[in-house]
């Protein structure tokens, strides 16, 4: 079996998670984000670590929170000793799966009719 990877994650010195699956058909991300919008002068700043179970097709979060300016995000990389997810999604199947996608490609090819040769 191949090594697997995930993140341990820290923000101000705290250790906040220790992201990643077990099985090597998985994804595990650590998405950090600055919002502005001028249109009703919102501001944010999110951090989300969550990953997909591809051999179940499950949706995993480890933690998702808000941020504030001067906040230090330590990340390392692991390979052991993963905490488990604070919330699963529902397993799909590959029909629900092929369904969300054929629903995807409709609708895309709407929005982008002008554009395409047929």
């Amino acid at each position: 079996m191949k090594k697997v990877f995930g993140f341990q994650i820290s923000i101000n010195g705290k250790e906040i998670c220790r992201a990643g699956f077990e099985n090597e058909n998985s994804i595990v991300t650590c998405i950090l984000d600055s919002i502005r919008r001028e249109k009703d002068s919102s501001e944010k700043l999110n951090i989300l670590v969550s990953g997909l179970n591809s051999d179940t097709h499950q949706h995993a979060d480890w933690f998702r929170n808000k941020l504030e300016e001067g906040d230090k995000i330590s990340i390392e990389i692991i390979s052991n000793n993963f905490d488990s997810p604070i919330s699963i999604g529902k397993a799909y199947s590959k029909k629900d799966i092929l369904t969300q996608k054929l629903k995807s490609y409709h609708k895309l090819k709407e929005e982008l009719k002008d554009y395409l040769e047929e």
